[in-house]
């Protein structure tokens, strides 16, 4: 079983990841994926040298969480795989979702920026659920 866990660095995602962890363990195996999105943030009224250290900084704060998540795979004996990648969060989850053949992809009812207006989903697992064509558990 291939399981997806988008992760954002929230304590909300790092939940999310035990317990994917602890769901493949329990089924005696499968693969968990993991991805770390960059968000393309830079726009045409910021400059290049602003740009460019938004981007620096953003890919060494993905590259932290990539390590994290990494960490805690390992030190749980989970074969998995990390990639961080750029765009639109919920794009890029659904098209790795594509690539690695998720069965299900496994996300934290909010992120890092929180649930919306009604307090039930963040807007990026909604836009999952939505948009998307594979299951997806919710972690609360």
């Amino acid at each position: 079983m291939n399981l997806l866990v988008p992760h954002d660095g929230s304590e909300f995602a790092n939940k999310t990841m035990d317990k994917a962890i602890d769901f493949c363990r329990k089924l005696g195996g499968g693969k968990v994926y993991s991805v770390v999105v960059v968000p393309d943030l830079c726009i045409s009224f910021v400059g290049r040298d602003e740009c460019n250290l938004l981007e620096s900084t953003l890919q060494k704060e993905g590259n932290e969480i990539k390590n994290n998540v990494q960490g805690r795979l390992t030190e749980k004996g989970v074969d998995g795989q990390v990639m961080i990648k750029s765009g639109a969060p919920e794009k890029v989850i659904l098209e790795t979702a594509d690539e690695v053949d998720a069965d299900y992809i496994v996300m934290g009812a909010s992120g890092s920026h929180g649930a919306d207006a009604r307090g039930v989903l963040g807007g990026v697992t909604c836009k999952v659920i939505n948009t998307g064509k594979r299951s997806v558990i919710v972690i609360k």
